[in-house]
């Protein structure tokens, strides 16, 4: 997918060579559409998470592809400079949920920074056929936990009516979307669980056992999908389904998401406010050759009352020498919250 700064371009089938597409593109376009094309800033090749296409198909003044192959593709994009299939090289910068080791290097040796680019907020989406929510689906840690973990599996489960004050389905079986891919939502969602889903929080039916990552091992009895959209999709298409999605791709696929329990003890419904709520929570880390990288670390369970509980970060990874980035970074910030991400404290 290639995104221009001006909208007024028409989406292009994605079964188009992508390279062919940029240089029809630049061939046809009007005399006022090359005055915006010489100041646009072209940031060049991306690929990686998701989480962040909806933002990044949004921003204006940018000249840039961009392949949401999930964080782990995006990554080995960026380090083995292979790109994933459609899209151009050389790649130049890369956007991931999960932020590197810092032991990594680049094919040809060049140096990277990795910076914070905007806060997500990872939902529980769920399709409310045959569900009575009128006031939005409420699960607790210990509900979500079970949902998560396979060992609730249907929508009358007590644990459940006892979060929204009574039954809200007789009898439809509760079937989990999860990711099938590498993928930064799964690190955020996993990292989470991995903290919260312990005793004495939970029951022990309901502990979380496989640990944190871009991929775990899921019960088999899950429905999978690649792709935050289509993860999306399949939800909006599965009675009684129940999935994690980033909450832009949730918005724009207009699905209701649960209203979480929080470690304050509050249901705090997913928001721009809530997640910048979390990430102040966070401790800011520098690390790597040089202190050229940085993270948000402590965003597994935020202790803010107004905190959305499975929240976490979008990095952005690029060239030492590149420039272009900071006012990328910047511009993406501005838009955030109005596409549902939380901006940057």
């Amino acid at each position: 997918m290639v995104f221009y700064s001006d909208r007024k371009l028409t989406q292009l089938a994605s079964s188009v060579s992508l390279f062919a597409i940029t240089i029809g593109l630049v061939v046809s376009q009007s005399a006022t559409h090359k005055s915006l094309a010489q100041t646009s800033k072209n940031i060049g090749n991306g690929a990686g998470a998701s989480t962040v296409n909806t933002l990044f198909t949004g921003l204006k003044g940018f000249t840039f592809t961009y392949s949401p192959v999930g964080s782990g593709a995006g990554l080995t994009a960026f380090f083995t400079q292979k790109p994933p299939a459609g899209t151009p090289s050389p790649i130049t910068f890369a956007a991931s949920d999960d932020p590197v080791a810092g032991t990594e290097t680049v094919t040809g040796g060049r140096g990277y920074v990795q910076v914070p680019v905007v806060g997500v907020g990872i939902t529980l989406a769920y399709n409310a056929s045959g569900l009575t929510v009128p006031a939005g689906l409420k699960l607790s840690q210990a509900s979500y936990c079970g949902i998560l973990n396979g060992s609730i599996t249907n929508w009358n489960d007590k644990s459940i009516s006892a979060d929204n004050g009574g039954q809200i389905a007789v009898n439809v079986p509760i079937k989990v979307v999860r990711r099938a891919d590498s993928s930064g939502s799964t690190f955020i969602l996993s990292s989470h669980l991995n903290t919260v889903c312990k005793t004495p929080n939970v029951p022990a039916a309901n502990v979380w056992k496989n640990g944190a990552g871009t991929t775990v091992n899921w019960p088999n009895t899950f429905l999978s999908a690649t792709g935050g959209g289509k993860l999306a999709d399949t939800v909006a298409s599965t009675k009684g389904a129940i999935g994690y999605v980033d909450n832009a791709t949730r918005v724009s696929k207009t699905l209701p998401a649960a209203i979480l329990r929080n470690k304050a003890g509050k249901y705090v419904p997913v928001s721009p406010a809530a997640i910048t709520a979390a990430i102040k929570d966070g401790t800011v880390v520098t690390y790597g050759t040089g202190k050229k990288l940085t993270r948000i670390d402590n965003l597994t369970n935020p202790s803010s009352a107004s905190a959305y509980p499975i929240s976490g970060v979008t990095y952005l990874l690029y060239y030492s020498n590149e420039t272009g980035f900071q006012d990328f970074i910047k511009a993406a910030n501005g838009l955030a919250a109005s596409l549902g991400y939380g901006p940057l404290p």
